[in-house]
């Protein structure tokens, strides 16, 4: 049994490799080479430096990957929903010129339910067995590859379940399910590895004084290089995204196997891309991880102190090498005592995270809910699953407008928009898109020739309502726009404030809660269907409010503590675009190290990433 003076750090820094500048007290505190004065700091406009080719090369990679990805994602409703349609061309598509919506399976609403979020739990809850796999075992770019293999797997397997003959026969859900799961898991490997490796291609690591040629004095800052490797980053992932429009038209009027050819296509440049890369890169090797030991501190807090010492004075003391000493107990320790306030610092700075349920369950709706209520509303020949795009045209749209327009207008103004008040902002915005999907529903009950079980293959009539499938872009489009406000702040302040070596904590925190929300919605698959789906809406549009209220009281203390902040040389963080790199400061300080392959862990994730 150690002691907190005694114990080796937790993880190591293998032979030949080294951290990241920027985390590395002993380069930024030292002189160099144009290092700015903190007059320079405070003057001087900061400029991105120049982005190697590679970078570009593996924002095209998680394109590909998240295009083929959501190229399929949005489908799983239908085909496991709907029935094939009567006078269709067998292979899924409904006859023109009906308000018929793709199908395949028909197996109702229920296991439609079950296995979207059941899919969609898996590719965000595995990512922290990946994450911690791809640092102490496999390393990132290994775990990526077997990932990408996995992929291409599922891809076919779907294929395959597009085939019209096992369709006519009832036996395509066999590769079907299949293909759905191993997609889910190869996602899983793919998802916490691609931005880190994004991020450790960086050159630019420490800020330094440039002239330009037009002779102006500049900053290059790693915050800004970051910044702009992010935004070509995020805007390739949401560009992905829309590869669903094209799906989704492939399933309605040629039928479901070019819906899935059309993933596949977009996947196969995956492994050449990777070939490419693989001698290009920069690349840690793994160095082991400190999430074991995360689980082993509360491991010994819940069993020294149970349940009901949570949040309560002494509870992460219990943890404590010189705590378990003095009490004489033979508990095998392999951390410090400053290990175990890293991991309430950080459990302190992520309790933000646990109102993202209730914000992802709005924007989307509870479960497949979105997707039933769009099957009851008059489409014309537009994709009953082609709608929810503008939940990503509307974070495309918006973010300039917010990151160049509301945001410099506020400060001009000396108006403080602190994080917490943003995060708040988007709270309520959700909430009220869930408000605005349970109103469509309502009405589309009140409309449907099968009144409340209107999503239920109805064939009365038309089978659907006359309200147009557009309204529905309102709601969704609310939804993105909340994101906005709620995602960037909270990890800006999780990133801040959690201790440098707890990133992958933070990481798994993040996810976690991101699960817990597909969690509820798996859950609660036996009443996410008619005659229930309005206040399948409309409940949590309403805990949505209660917990707005709740979040900003709670937390609004925050924003005087970073407009404090914001006032000092080494925390300019300003926590409204997408900026990645996080130094030390004066609340995230820590004397243990992880491993430098963990530097860049999952940096301001988005739930699409």
């Amino acid at each position: 049994m150690g002691t907190s003076s005694d114990l080796e750090k937790t993880s190591s820094t293998p032979q030949g490799d080294k951290h990241a500048a920027y985390l590395n007290p002993s380069i930024m505190e030292a002189d160099y080479d144009g290092k700015p004065t903190e007059e320079d700091l405070k003057t001087l406009r900061r400029v991105p430096g120049s982005l190697p080719l590679v970078a570009y090369a593996i924002c095209i990679v998680e394109f590909c990957e998240r295009a083929s990805y959501y190229g399929v994602q949005p489908l799983i409703s239908n085909y496991v929903n709907r029935p094939l349609p009567s006078g269709g061309n067998g292979y899924g598509a409904p006859p023109e010129g009906t308000q018929q919506t793709a199908g395949a399976l028909g197996l109702g609403t229920v296991t439609a339910n079950a296995v979207t979020q059941s899919f969609s739990l898996l590719a965000y809850a595995l990512p922290m067995v990946f994450g911690w796999l791809a640092d102490a075992k496999t390393g990132r770019f290994s775990l990526i590859c077997w990932g990408v293999g996995v992929f291409g797997i599922a891809h076919v397997l779907m294929v395959a379940a597009g085939a019209k003959d096992l369709l006519a026969a009832g036996t395509a859900k066999i590769p079907y399910f299949l293909s759905v799961y191993i997609l889910s898991i190869g996602a899983a490997m793919f998802k916490p590895n691609v931005s880190p490796l994004l991020l450790d291609q960086m050159t630019t690591t420490v800020p330094k004084v440039i002239t330009l040629d037009n002779g102006e004095r500049v900053i290059q800052d790693p915050e800004s290089t970051t910044e702009r490797v992010m935004l070509w980053f995020y805007l390739l992932i949401n560009i992905g995204g829309f590869m669903g429009v094209a799906t989704s038209y492939s399933e309605k009027y040629v039928g479901w196997w070019l819906a899935f050819l059309i993933p596949l296509l977009l996947y196969l440049p995956l492994p050449l891309l990777l070939w490419y890369l693989y001698k290009r890169l920069i690349l840690h090797p793994p160095g082991g991880s400190d999430l074991g030991n995360v689980f082993h501190v509360l491991g010994v807090c819940f069993r020294r102190g149970g349940i009901k010492r949570i949040g309560r004075h002494g509870f992460w003391d219990l943890a404590k090498p010189s705590n378990i000493a003095a009490y004489g107990l033979n508990i095998k320790t392999s951390w410090n005592d400053e290990f175990v306030d890293d991991v309430r610092r950080t459990f302190q700075a992520t309790g933000i995270f646990c109102f993202f349920p209730i914000q992802y369950i709005n924007d989307n709706g509870l479960g497949s809910a979105a997707n039933f209520l769009s099957t009851m509303l008059t489409t014309n020949g537009v994709p009953n699953d082609v709608i929810n795009n503008f939940n990503s045209l509307s974070i495309i749209a918006m973010a300039p407008v917010l990151n160049y327009g509301l945001y410099p207008l506020l400060r001009r103004l000396n108006i403080h928009y602190g994080p917490v008040a943003r995060i708040t902002t988007g709270l309520a915005m959700s909430s009220i898109g869930g408000a605005g999907y349970a109103v469509l529903n309502y009405y589309a009950y009140q409309q449907s020739p099968c009144g409340d079980y209107g999503s239920s293959d109805c064939e009365i009539g038309s089978g659907v309502a006359p309200i147009s499938i557009w309204w529905m872009a309102i709601p969704y489009a609310i939804g993105g726009i909340s994101e906005l406000f709620v995602n960037v702040p909270a990890y800006g302040i999780a990133y801040s404030r959690a201790p440098v070596n707890m990133r992958g904590l933070v990481s798994a925190l993040n996810l976690f809660n991101t699960a817990i929300a597909y969690a509820i919605g798996l859950a609660c698959s036996s009443v996410v269907t008619d005659p229930y789906l309005t206040w399948d809406f409309g409940g949590p549009a309403i805990a949505g409010g209660v917990l707005t209220i709740i979040f900003y009281f709670t937390f609004r203390h925050i924003d005087q503590e970073e407009f404090s902040l914001s006032h000092n040389k080494d925390y300019h963080l300003e926590l409204e675009g997408t900026v990645n790199v996080v130094g030390e400061n004066e609340l995230n300080k820590t004397a243990n190290r992880p491993a430098p392959i963990a530097d860049n862990e999952e940096m301001m994730i988005s739930q699409k990433q």
